[in-house]
């Protein structure tokens, strides 16, 4: 019953700080290494907390639909308080080697997010490499994943070249419902994060 209450409060602390406080972070990988199989969809909320260059929070919405056995598409719709507001973006993820038996799953996704900021707008287009394991548990299912996006942003003619390590897991506790859990590392050009929430599965 704790693990179900955690994630919540979490989510609504977040949400009712979002626009209160500072710089809000990059959007994390989420479920991203969980894939959705053809014909299905998830829906998510995801909360983020920025550690460095001034702690701040923002909130995104984040849908993920199967198109077939290899691929999901995804869309991204944000808000944050500080020098990063509005987000949107989209992502196409390719899940070549699927978690199955003693196998781990691997996979990569390309990401594309504009950023609205204090007075431009930044575009970011990243390549996410991910690796995941789901493991049972008395309590439902564990997933941890890893995941390393790379890749440049764009702002008033300038790029900047990006990188993080993002490590984490999905907590499944009903057959519809997985709570997320995540760390971001700064590694060039981002921002160290913990970030989390709630993914509705259909």
């Amino acid at each position: 019953m704790i693990g179900v209450q955690w994630p919540a409060g979490f989510l609504l602390l977040a949400l009712g700080w979002v626009t209160a406080v500072g710089q809000p972070a990059l959007a994390g990988t989420f479920n991203i290494p969980h894939f959705v199989e053809p014909g299905s969809y998830a829906a998510g909320l995801e909360p983020e907390l920025t550690l460095t260059n001034g702690a701040g929070l923002g909130a995104n919405a984040k849908f993920s639909y199967g198109l077939t056995e290899l691929l999901n598409a995804g869309a991204v719709l944000g808000i944050g308080a500080g020098p990063r507001r509005f987000r949107a973006g989209a992502n196409l993820t390719l899940d070549f080697f699927p978690d199955i038996d003693g196998q781990p799953g691997i996979g990569i996704a390309a990401t594309g997010v504009y950023y609205r900021l204090r007075d431009s707008g930044q575009f970011e287009l990243n390549g996410v490499p991910y690796i995941h394991k789901a493991f049972g548990t008395k309590a439902g299912e564990v997933e941890p994943f890893a995941a390393i996006p790379i890749g440049m942003a764009f702002n008033e003619g300038r790029y900047r070249a990006l990188a993080a390590l993002n490590v984490g897991a999905l907590f499944k506790t009903t057959e519809h419902f997985r709570y997320v859990l995540e760390f971001g590392i700064a590694i060039n050009n981002t921002e160290s994060t913990v970030s989390g929430g709630v993914v509705y599965y259909h």
